[in-house]
């Protein structure tokens, strides 16, 4: 059975941050969590420029397969959702919305395939990409090249979108004081990787790096 995660990214407005997180870490997690398949949830605020107007975030809801993310669908979700939640929600801006599934989970560090569907890591970095047809050569690389240099540590996750614009996504995770570039390939690393980098686009925009706001850290 395929674990899978419905994510979504989206915008906050900083004037509003504070009573939307108590509600969505108070009362918005443990309704969906309440949900039949919903197993785990993480809640992540994206690293960047604090001059921002908007802070960005990745909430995760994690379910035991795709099935539990269609019945109902977020779209059957929507129209039933109460006042309060309405209200919540009309804070976020420019939320994009995947449900992916699981292809394979590998720790770095022992190279030994990680069996924990949960992400839970104090910081993650966030990749969604396409491969412009590119699939088969891609994800050669990722096996070969790049879990070999570049994830040599933490725990790294390989995704199928079965929604949303991106078909692929990566997550790597890392502890407190690890904090990586924004770019899944080093152009520099190999040959390999910068031909992978010539054929890949991120419609969902660039990678993102990000800490984890829920649960809470320490």
């Amino acid at each position: 059975m395929a674990d899978s995660i419905w994510m979504i990214i989206y915008d906050l407005d900083r004037a509003h941050s504070a009573r939307y997180l108590q509600w969505f870490d108070e009362v918005h997690i443990p309704e969906k969590l309440a949900r039949p398949g919903y197993t785990w949830a993480a809640h992540y605020q994206v690293i960047a420029d604090e001059e921002n107007a908007d802070s960005r975030y990745v909430a995760l809801f994690g379910g035991r397969d795709s099935r539990v993310f269609y019945d109902p669908s977020p779209a059957q979700i929507r129209p039933g959702q109460p006042p309060e939640t309405r209200r919540m929600m009309a804070y976020r801006a420019n939320s994009k919305m995947l449900i992916l599934t699981e292809e394979w989970a590998v720790d770095g560090a022992s190279g030994a395939v990680e069996t924990s569907p949960c992400i839970r890591a104090e910081n993650i970095s966030l990749a969604l990409f396409n491969a412009n047809e590119n699939d088969e050569d891609l994800g050669a690389w990722l096996v070969q090249d790049h879990l070999v240099n570049a994830a040599k540590s933490g725990v790294t996750r390989k995704f199928l979108a079965s929604t949303g614009t991106a078909r692929h996504a990566l997550v790597h995770e890392m502890g407190k004081d690890e904090i990586p570039g924004n770019s899944i390939v080093d152009a520099v690393s190999s040959d390999w990787s910068a031909q992978v980098a010539n054929y890949l686009s991120y419609p969902a925009g660039a990678p993102l790096v990000a800490r984890r706001v829920w649960p809470g850290v320490g």
